[in-house]
């Protein structure tokens, strides 16, 4: 039975992993400073995160505070593996391509870029089917920069509101997301 599984979760990975990019942005930013001085500092910023391939012709969803204030956006498009074509090659071997941001929604905090290729793998949105606590769900993306992980865990809670303010209802997850995670998917077993 745990075979299974973990075949399952294998076959599942490798299935969605080509559509889960990374997302390089370089910006300028305010550096955050402890004084009381009037002075604003700016610095050159690096930020990296995730993003989902979801049309075949190179329009990527990440969320909009990955590439908030960018100054120019790439994207790391992993590349199959020679030796083994149904998984993805090795960290280093990917192929960065410039991308344009085509529009942000901060309020969802979701941003979608276009890049210059065809042909690329995708994944679908949301399936219409409902979300339950208790759920498996799986997070794929670019955790402190190392490309192409996978994490697992449950949905904690379907309609986790942190401002009353705002209508913004989340999903709740305990699956690991570490920075750099941003903006790639949350997947149930179905992906």
């Amino acid at each position: 039975m745990l075979q299974q599984l973990n075949s399952a979760i294998e076959q599942l990975t490798a299935r969605i992993s080509p559509a889960v990019v990374q997302i390089l942005v370089t910006g300028y930013g305010a550096v955050e400073e402890n004084s009381h001085s009037q002075t604003a500092l700016i610095t050159r910023e690096n930020v990296i995160g995730s993003g989902v391939i979801v049309d075949p012709n190179g329009y990527i969803m990440t969320n909009a505070h990955v590439v908030e204030g960018a100054q120019r956006i790439h994207v790391a498009l992993p590349l199959p593996s020679v030796h083994f074509p149904d998984q993805i090659a090795p960290v280093g071997k990917q192929r960065i391509v410039e991308a344009r941001l085509i529009g942000m929604h901060k309020e969802t905090d979701l941003a979608l870029l276009k890049i210059d290729q065809a042909g690329l793998p995708t994944l679908s949105l949301g399936s219409g089917r409902p979300v339950h606590q208790g759920q498996l769900v799986f997070a794929l993306g670019s955790p402190e920069g190392l490309a192409n992980s996978v994490t697992m865990g449950v949905v904690s809670s379907v309609a986790r509101q942190a401002d009353p303010s705002r209508p913004m209802v989340y999903i709740q997850t305990d699956a690991p997301i570490n920075p750099g995670n941003s903006g790639g998917p949350l997947v149930d077993t179905e992906g």
